[in-house]
């Protein structure tokens, strides 16, 4: 907010006017009761000269003064306010980027999206409500007791109290205002959750007829914030009317006292008049503060809820004078390296080995023995709870994170597409390439034929998480990517998981012709794909349990020989158990 104290400075200067010109009516009014119509040394004509000209005085001041200073008012708020939510966005999405896979993998993408829409667009009534609202609020409010004062003591000092019982009374009650705020807001997030997963999920949910099932839990779900919009609106309702009652009945008694005052003596018809004036204008003042702690409640609450994730702690750090990791010249070293996403249950134990520059290496293994979290710990998602990961003697902990990645082009089983243009999503490669490069990288992954065949080719909008494409679609625009951006390292999980045999014998051809000169890691659960390799690591329960070539390992006897056979015989089963048509379709080197 200090970055824009010019454009507040000058909403503020525009809201004094705009607010303080209504403020000498009273004045005038004072002047025109006492001075001027009960004065009986001016004729009728000059009596209404004088009106006349008080009357030109006054518009004047609306419409030439008060008019332009609420625009003013109105417009350099909103920018300064603009540009504070702006900034706190950007803030926001950038801590987006600096989280590491362990937060994400933790939270629902919803509760995230709550944070950046909701919670910041609360700031901004929190903003107008305290910053603009209030302050202008209590400079009138001082302006119109400081009148008062200078009429009669006695009544400014009741008229003091009684507004002081008004605030008392809605501070008091706020408490409870603000405990219901927290509540509600905090479970908007997980609502937020809720809807966002299903409908991502609403293809699932159709397949398996559970809408029903996922309507029940939403009604659920609305049940409960109901009740807590239910309690926000019962506390605001009993601040509200506790206070309107006494802000109602502040005038009346004002004036019935006043109006003792005038049978004595004491206090002028014209003054009467504009002191009641005035304590009707503090009812405006009174009514807006009050009426200003829900959005202050709701403010206070977003203001902890984006602080607390712009400061959540970052688990994956980076020095911002870390050097640049060199291009990549000799080696991957992992050395006794241990992780686990949950510090009790270790996912990779104790391990250790090499991969030189220009080889072509594999893991394989039982789902959920580690594989993935090897690559996760390469390209630094996580880091190591024990031991190194070193890239050419450098531990990546040491350089920064962008010329690690750099380095490294990953596809994954999951082929994440964002729901721009095919071409945007090559492109994400190298986002410097021409067309000629995203065309020749489609090719590459066999990707281009069917690309061309669709409507709009290369312009074709994919969908959110390109839910337009198919899986083996999807699969080969990764794979696109991933040589578009030619890095002197490949990364592939199961990246050619979703492709019929053809494509993917198609595919794997191409790895191998664009993996040339690159060091290239394979994570398979299918071993025919990495018959090739110059060295398979087999990971069972955490650790490497045997290494070697595929002749190797198979004369070694051991857990990946039995893994080898079991493939075979899974497939030797459904082939003998499949329609003629499919056993002739399917090459009997498919393992």
């Amino acid at each position: 907010m200090a970055k824009q104290k010019a454009l507040y400075f000058v909403g503020f200067v525009g809201s004094l006017f705009r607010f303080l010109i209504p403020l000498a009516v009273p004045l005038v009014v004072k002047y025109m009761f006492d001075e001027l119509l009960q004065n009986g040394a001016l004729t009728y004509a000059e009596k209404l000269q004088q009106m006349l000209s008080i009357t030109a005085v006054v518009l004047a001041a609306f419409f030439l003064v008060r008019g332009p200073m609420e625009y003013v008012r109105q417009w350099f708020l909103h920018k300064a306010n603009n540009n504070v939510i702006r900034e706190l966005r950007e803030d926001a999405f950038r801590k987006v980027h600096e989280l590491d896979a362990k937060y994400y993998a933790e939270r629902k993408s919803g509760e995230i999206g709550a944070r950046f829409f909701d919670d910041v667009e609360k700031i901004r009534g929190y903003m107008t409500a305290l910053f603009s609202n209030v302050w202008i609020e209590l400079a009138v409010l001082a302006f119109v007791v400081g009148m008062m004062f200078t009429m009669d003591v006695r009544l400014t000092l009741l008229a003091a109290a009684l507004v002081g019982a008004q605030f008392v009374t809605a501070h008091a009650l706020s408490r409870r205002l603000k405990r219901a705020t927290k509540q509600m807001m905090g479970y908007r997030s997980v609502l937020s959750g809720f809807v966002f997963e299903k409908i991502q999920g609403a293809f699932l949910s159709k397949l398996f007829l559970s809408e029903r099932k996922d309507r029940e839990e939403l009604s659920r779900h609305l049940d409960r914030f109901e009740r807590m919009t239910d309690a926000q609106a019962r506390a605001n309702a009993v601040s509200l009317a506790a206070v309107n009652v006494l802000s109602d009945a502040t005038p009346f008694l004002v004036v019935l006292a006043g109006s003792l005052y005038v049978l004595d003596g004491a206090l002028s018809l014209g003054a009467l008049i504009a002191f009641f004036v005035y304590v009707d204008r503090m009812r405006g003042p009174v009514a807006a503060l009050v009426g200003a702690f829900p959005a202050i409640a709701e403010g206070d609450v977003a203001l902890k809820r984006i602080f607390e994730f712009l400061e959540t702690d970052v688990g994956v750090r980076e020095n911002e004078r870390s050097p640049a990791l060199p291009p990549f010249s000799a080696s991957i070293e992992f050395r006794r390296v241990s992780f686990g996403y949950r510090p009790d249950r270790p996912v990779v134990e104790d391990v250790s080995f090499t991969l030189r520059k220009g080889k072509t290496y594999a893991f394989v293994g039982e789902s959920g023995g580690g594989k993935s979290t090897v690559l996760q710990l390469l390209t630094r998602m996580y880091d190591t709870d024990r031991g190194e990961v070193l890239v050419d003697g450098m531990n990546v902990k040491d350089v920064s994170l962008a010329s690690i990645r750099a380095q490294m082009g990953v596809a994954t089983q999951d082929s994440f597409l964002y729901s721009s243009s095919i071409r945007d999503n090559i492109r994400l490669g190298r986002l410097d390439a021409s067309d000629e490069d995203v065309v020749a990288a489609a090719k590459k992954a066999y990707a281009h034929e069917f690309i061309e065949a669709l409507p709009d080719g290369y312009d074709t909008e994919v969908g959110e998480r390109g839910v337009k494409l198919s899986g083996g679609q999807r699969q080969r625009i990764a794979l696109a990517r991933v040589f578009l951006k030619d890095a002197p390292i490949l990364l592939l999980d199961e990246a050619t998981s979703a492709l019929d045999n053809e494509s993917e014998q198609a595919v794997q051809r191409s790895i191998a012709e664009a993996g040339r000169g690159k060091t290239v890691i394979l994570i398979a659960h299918r071993l025919s794909t990495v018959l090739h390799a110059d060295a398979i690591f087999v990971v069972k329960g955490g650790r490497i349990v045997e290494r070697g070539t595929h002749a190797e390992l198979l004369a070694a006897n051991g857990y990946y020989k039995a893994l080898y056979a079991e493939q075979n015989r899974a497939s030797a089963r459904f082939l003998r158990g499949a329609p003629e048509f499919l056993r002739d379709a399917t090459p009997q080197n498919a393992l």
